[in-house]
């Protein structure tokens, strides 16, 4: 039996939204992911000192409603979950910034470096939602499913983007070959 490979090739798009161009949607996307991701950091430190103090609270003034017991587990799973959205959100950072000095700096390495992490990221995504839905709820985890999906067509553009900038970068043939021939002079009739 024969084993054949099986390939899903992403799309390529010509333009990011049906109507800016894929450098332009590049850097858009850089952007808005670096300023996305500094303030869902913000978010989840805010967040997460609210909890502290609320089990810190409860440590101190024990309700009979909450025992020690629960509190403590119901923490634990919210500590966890924040920690890990922490460390994906800080990933998210850094490879924007790859991203956006790609672009700019017309690098393609970099974009493809940042569309190979955005693959991982992809995947701690989708771990995340994981994580909330075991920790937090099902409802807890709607907006990280959008974001993945958002993430998903943001991959799309950017792979899209570096396809086109190779395309523009490749040497034609016909002009390497009239750079690289000697010049063909017409024979003289005499």
């Amino acid at each position: 039996m024969l084993l054949e490979k099986m390939v899903y090739e992403l799309p390529r798009l010509a333009k990011c939204c049906c109507c800016l161009s894929l450098r332009t949607g590049s850097l858009i996307i850089g952007y808005v992911s670096i300023v996305f991701s500094t303030l869902f950091m913000g978010a989840t430190s805010w967040s997460l000192y609210k909890v502290v103090v609320f089990v810190n609270t409860r440590k101190m003034n024990p309700d009979l409603d909450h025992n020690a017991d629960a509190t403590a587990q119901l923490a634990l799973g919210v500590y966890t979950s924040h920690a890990y959205l922490m460390l994906v959100l800080l990933y998210y950072f850094v490879i924007s910034l790859l991203l956006v000095i790609g672009v700019h700096l017309n690098k393609i390495k970099y974009m493809k470096y940042y569309f190979i992490a955005g693959l991982f990221l992809l995947a701690l995504a989708l771990a995340l939602v994981v994580v909330t839905t075991i920790f937090l709820g099902l409802l807890a985890t709607i907006p990280l499913l959008k974001w993945a999906l958002t993430l998903f067509y943001c991959l799309i553009v950017v792979r899209s983007t570096y396809l086109q900038m190779e395309d523009q970068n490749k040497p034609r043939v016909y002009e390497m070959q009239m750079l690289y021939s000697p010049p063909q002079h017409a024979p003289q009739i005499a």
